[in-house]
């Protein structure tokens, strides 16, 4: 038991601090699936994946006119 609340632990704190959950997996070497119900047990509210691309435009892409 003291495994998986280490876990939870470093999974939640890696998250906070701007890992994807796919990123706190890797670097926990567990799957998806149990880093995300790690962060999750730790009552950490997840982020939404799409809201980057809502309303956001990159500032690398600028418009330029042809005349």
């Amino acid at each position: 038991m003291a495994k998986s609340k280490n876990i939870a632990d470093s999974a939640a704190e890696l998250y906070e601090g701007g890992l994807s959950v796919d990123a706190v997996a890797s670097k926990l070497n567990v799957s998806y699936r149990c880093a995300r119900k790690a962060i999750r047990s730790k009552g950490v509210t997840l982020r939404d994946p799409s809201a980057r691309l809502k309303g956001r435009t990159s500032p690398k892409k600028k418009r330029t006119t042809n005349e």
